[in-house]
């Protein structure tokens, strides 16, 4: 499946993340936990919503994001002054040891890739990402208008159903 583009994108994504050492720590950390810690090392204090917002994430996946990030001590959760029910989360300072580590070998990869590719060949690479992105986006709607339309069923055009009698 070489020359998919979903499974050469995600195959690329995952050299990615194992380049930067995502995968390496111990527990290793995915996508969304480090995301996570970026956003909060990005404020001084950042509510559960706003991660939610910042990640494209439902507010009640974050929930359980930030229990497993405050069980590994890295963020701890502050209650605000005017609402019990609402959380601040900061940072330890381990989470600030580990949010910057994972910037810099962000930033170790991201600039090694654009020598690499060069300005030119960089843009049509951002562009082709943007229209990707999009096109996703498109065809995630077309498949909720489908579901919707079928009953909440989940349909492959062209596939024959089978009802069992």
């Amino acid at each position: 499946m070489k020359h998919t583009i979903v499974f050469h994108t995600i195959n690329v994504a995952k050299k990615m993340r194992k380049a930067i050492g995502l995968k390496l720590g111990n527990p290793p950390f995915s996508y969304s936990q480090s995301s996570a810690l970026l956003a909060i090392d990005s404020q001084k204090e950042i509510s559960q919503r706003e991660i939610a917002s910042r990640l494209h994430l439902q507010p009640a996946s974050v929930v359980s994001l930030i229990d497993e990030l405050e069980r590994l001590k890295l963020v701890l959760r502050k209650p605000t002054n005017f609402d019990r029910r609402k959380y601040n989360i900061t940072l330890t300072p381990s989470g600030k040891e580990l949010a910057s580590k994972i910037r810099r070998e962000a930033s170790q990869l991201e600039n090694f890739l654009r020598e690499k590719l060069g300005s030119s060949e960089a843009e049509k690479f951002f562009q082709t990402i943007e229209n990707i992105s999009s096109y996703i986006d498109q065809w995630q709607e077309k498949v909720e208008t489908t579901k919707t339309m079928k009953g909440g069923e989940y349909e492959i055009s062209g596939a024959k159903r089978h009802l069992a009698s």
